[in-house]
């Protein structure tokens, strides 16, 4: 029996596939615990459809990665924060910190997507990459004053 994954079940194969199952593995199992529908022509019909979604989506995300890292390559990013007598920070600047002052700029990044080369403790100019999606990346500079 020829059947269409709703999610990814191991040995079989990944979610959207079509996959020959036996009759009894497809009835007893995968129907019941809602992992595959059967293969019928309106279900297949569906498939493609969410399909053609989906990479519309996908195009829509790799347009929107790619204008965002022009856009940040260069982009120079001001913090200002509190330092100790001796001239080092009292907390180290952080990815979210730095996601936080993007924000106010007007860029939506996820502070996972941030990598520094070393930890900022103390102020001066920085350079920090942002990994986006689909591979793009971004070199920019991180400026920490003393408040």
């Amino acid at each position: 029996m020829k059947v269409i994954l709703l999610s990814s079940v191991k040995p079989l194969g990944k979610e959207g596939e079509v996959v020959e199952v036996s009759d009894g593995h497809a009835r007893n199992f995968l129907f019941p615990q809602s992992l595959a529908v059967p293969a019928t022509a309106e279900a297949l019909k569906k498939r493609t459809e969410r399909e053609k979604i989906a990479a519309g989506k996908s195009n829509k995300a790799l347009s929107m990665a790619g204008d965002l890292s022009h856009k940040l390559e260069g982009h120079e990013v001001l913090l200002q924060e509190k330092v100790s007598e001796g001239g080092v920070l009292f907390g180290a600047v952080t990815g979210k910190m730095i996601a936080s002052a993007l924000k106010k700029d007007g860029f939506a990044v996820d502070p996972d997507w941030i990598e520094l080369k070393s930890p900022i403790k103390e102020p001066g100019e920085y350079t920090a990459t942002v990994n986006l999606p689909h591979g793009f990346e971004a070199e920019m500079k991180i400026i920490v004053e003393a408040k």
